[in-house]
């Protein structure tokens, strides 16, 4: 069970703040480039990958609260951990998020050093994540087809963490995104501290969250290319501080076009991370009518076209 000092930290900022942070937030970079970056393969996917999967009823949402499109449900919270990637793939991966680390930008919102829209500098971070077996191994993993998600600034981000002595900004938080991999490019045996914690229980009760609540739970993520899907808008989740070493995770968002109109996403909550002239145009696209969900959507992320078929 995570400590005590892992529930004293902050959460995300709310209301005014929100609004604050996204007046003051700099436009994610868009110039950099790899001095040779490896090409991306489709037998880079771990196709047998494969997680325990928890449910979620078992956070205490209801049946009622779930979404659902013509009998289908969205009821996944958890998955994994789990391999997504091959032991070839993974290293090719990492080499490319750290020669991206140049590009990181700080930011006081959730996490203190990241890359976003990591997709729109890195030829392979783009292609893999748009790579049909990709997301049709994801998409069987979560029950619901999956694409990128169309707002394009957040569908791909790298964290880095240096345990240095220095600052760093952890927030206990819920994400705007419904369908998120953490894929994990450091080990337990690189850093200390950096765990993934989270409450298992429905976000409307963590305010009232004590030490020793048997929900709270740590995510078994020590190993280097373990994956963790969270339905992350329904969970609270955070991540301690890295004391030592150096922790490096890839984070990728998609998105679920049967489900689009529940949808979690708020503009004030991407606007925070990202400031209000970046959010505008994403956010347009996620919100702009459609006539055929899926094949708009696919076209709007520039992503192959999954349907509920193709999970069978």
């Amino acid at each position: 069970m995570p400590t005590a000092s892992a529930l004293d930290l902050p959460r995300t900022p709310t209301g005014f703040q929100q609004v604050f942070h996204a007046l003051r937030a700099h436009t994610p970079r868009r110039g950099a480039r790899l001095p040779a970056e490896p090409r991306w393969r489709s037998d880079f996917i771990d196709r047998d990958a494969t997680g325990a999967r928890v449910a979620l009823q078992e956070f205490g949402y209801t049946a009622r609260e779930l979404s659902t499109w013509r009998g289908r449900t969205d009821d996944t919270a958890v998955v994994g951990p789990f391999r997504l990637l091959t032991e070839e793939g993974l290293g090719r991966l990492t080499e490319v998020c750290e020669q991206l680390e140049g590009a990181a930008q700080r930011t006081r919102f959730i996490a203190t050093r990241r890359v976003r829209s990591a997709d729109l500098l890195s030829p392979f971070i783009n292609n893999m994540i748009r790579d049909r077996g990709f997301l049709l191994t994801c998409s069987r993993l979560v029950g619901v087809p999956l694409i990128p998600h169309p707002l394009r600034v957040p569908t791909a981000q790298i964290n880095y963490s240096n345990g240095r002595g220095g600052p760093e900004i952890v927030r206990w938080h819920r994400d705007g995104m419904d369908y998120v991999f953490t894929v994990q490019l450091s080990g337990y045996d690189d850093y200390e501290g950096g765990r993934f914690t989270y409450f298992q229980g429905r976000t409307d009760e963590f305010t009232g969250v004590r030490a020793g609540d048997p929900r709270l739970r740590e995510a078994p993520c020590g190993d280097r290319g373990a994956t963790l899907f969270l339905h992350g808008s329904r969970i609270f989740h955070a991540v301690t501080p890295v004391t030592r070493g150096r922790r490096v995770t890839l984070v990728i968002s998609l998105f679920c076009p049967y489900f689009a109109r529940q949808d979690s996403n708020t503009f004030w909550h991407l606007a925070g991370d990202d400031g209000i002239s970046a959010t505008v145009p994403s956010w347009l696209r996620l919100k702009w009518p459609v006539r055929n969900a899926p094949v708009d959507f696919s076209l709007r992320a520039a992503s192959p076209v999954i349907t509920w078929d193709d999970l069978a």
